[in-house]
């Protein structure tokens, strides 16, 4: 059958589920608001986000058409418009609750002070006026004063870039999940990691959660190509990505590469080849190298000589200490992680809590809804997470994954305010929403593990099966394409393997 992106016609929103559409519609109505009533007031705080709402909605409507004629489906195009709609539109959300339930206070301003004294020395290429160490605040000061030099001191239009810095990190986080783990409901991710209310409103402000959440992004896809046997795209990818986070929280980039480390542990090769040892031998050697860079990194950011149990734990111990002097009505106490009995309750506080008898104002109410919802999930899918040991085992970018959000537990499981930790929590949500997309683990299933992936001489990880999948009976199980389409006619009605 010939696939409609074949055709000369271009895709549209009409390709799209009905939903879709009304969003989209929806981000017109808000967007429309906001410039008439920027130009009727000469406001150009409002005036210069409209016209870069422009400007970026173009640029997205360049990467959603690429997808979606690289998976051969046009819903997929408005399903990325979709998501960056509501991303925008949580940047409002964003905008409007800083400057009226917060009065204001936040860390956007301290930036946004030094964007604007910095833009006029960086449009003359001017790069001596100092903002600190260029790392963690510093380099969100200098960030700001580069963002400003080209779209104007407004610091509600630094808001909607920073919202689509996030943007486009999550957009990358569900390519990762698509390409590394095709036997995933590629669908369900997309809705999650796209949809989820606190990955909307969270990473969209001015701020370094943003620009984490799109180094954190970078990073995935990186790891996800490169355990595909896209070597060069994952490794540029991944290094760019890992050092974006690296320069605002350190600490958080070595999370990120202790998850690498677990993946390349678990996904060993399963052909026999004498080249085999020499490209793990390589494999490795520049892991250890990266970890090197990162703990020095890390180590420098917080003040100490070395990374050991010592020190991690006297940071571990400052930190629950400081964040239990901030707003005091979000204050708990603290679940650390010192042995792994502790891991369960931690992982609990650090990914769903407050529940929603800890909840006491409107924010924390959202917060505490969602991770209700979560937990519901959670117990609706627990099938899925028995799957986690073979999918570790075949598709490492589980493994990736599962190390990843175990010792980001055990790094912020030391906050003791829900406040900062539903911010935190963002940066290892995408991780986390991946086990409630993998497939169900069903009696009768296969148990042995014969039906492995095959493996180039080269590989030292599993690339993704062609054949005798351990989940191809659920395949069949899946009337809905990855968009909630049915598949066209003549199909298996299998879901697609997204090249990403």
């Amino acid at each position: 059958m010939t696939s409609p992106l074949r055709s000369n016609r271009a895709e549209t929103m009409h390709d799209a589920p009905r939903w879709c559409q009304i969003l989209v519609k929806c981000s017109y109505f808000v967007w429309g608001t906001i410039a008439i009533v920027g130009f009727a007031t000469l406001d150009f705080n409002l005036i210069d986000p409209a016209i870069q709402i422009g400007v970026l909605a173009f640029i997205t409507i360049k990467i959603a058409r690429r997808l979606a004629r690289a998976d051969e489906d046009p819903a997929i195009f408005g399903f990325v418009m979709a998501a960056f709609a509501a991303k925008m539109l949580g940047g409002v959300a964003r905008d409007l609750v800083t400057n009226v339930y917060y009065s204001g206070v936040a860390d956007a301003n301290e930036y946004h002070t030094y964007g604007k004294e910095l833009v006029n020395h960086y449009r003359v290429f001017d790069f001596s006026p100092t903002v600190g160490k260029l790392s963690g605040t510093g380099f969100m000061r200098a960030l700001t004063g580069v963002v400003y030099s080209f779209s104007g001191t407004s610091k509600f239009g630094a808001f909607m870039i920073f919202a689509w810095f996030g943007f486009i990190g999550l957009l990358l986080f569900w390519r990762a999940f698509c390409r590394a783990v095709p036997v995933g409901d590629s669908r369900r991710y997309g809705l999650l990691v796209l949809f989820l209310p606190s990955l909307l409103y969270w990473p969209s402000a001015l701020g370094k959660d943003a620009w984490c959440v799109m180094g954190l992004g970078f990073a995935s896809y990186g790891v996800a190509c490169f355990m595909t046997r896209r070597w060069h795209y994952g490794a540029v990818s991944m290094l760019a990505g890992l050092a974006a986070v690296a320069y605002v929280r350190p600490h958080v980039a070595l999370v990120v590469f202790c998850g690498i480390v677990l993946a390349a542990l678990v996904g060993k090769s399963r052909k026999k080849s004498p080249a085999g040892p020499v490209v793990r031998v390589i494999v490795f050697g520049g892991l250890f190298v990266m970890g090197t860079v990162l703990a020095s990194a890390t180590s420098s950011f917080l003040g100490v000589q070395s990374l050991n149990s010592e020190s991690v734990d006297a940071q571990l111990s400052k930190a629950e200490g400081r964040t239990s002097k901030v707003e005091v009505g979000s204050t708990f106490t603290a679940v650390r992680v010192h042995t792994p009995i502790d891991l369960p309750l931690a992982t609990v506080t650090v990914l769903f809590r407050p529940f929603p008898w800890e909840a006491h104002n409107g924010p924390s109410l959202g917060t505490a809804a969602e991770g209700a919802f979560l937990i519901y999930l959670c117990w609706r899918g627990r099938r899925r997470f028995l799957s986690i040991p073979r999918c570790m085992r075949n598709y490492p970018y589980v493994a990736y994954a599962v190390g990843y959000m175990f010792v980001f537990v055990f790094a912020f499981s030391a906050f003791s305010n829900f406040g900062i930790l539903a911010r935190q929590r963002a940066q290892v949500m995408p991780a986390f929403l991946l086990f409630l997309c993998l497939p169900e683990r069903r009696r009768g299933s296969v148990t042995n593990d014969e039906s492995g992936t095959p493996d180039t001489a080269e590989s030292p990880y599993p690339s993704s099966p062609a054949s005798k999948d351990p989940y191809a009976h659920l395949r069949g199980e899946q009337k809905l394409d990855p968009y909630g389409r049915p598949p066209p006619p003549g199909s298996d009605g299998a879901p697609r393997n997204h090249p990403g």
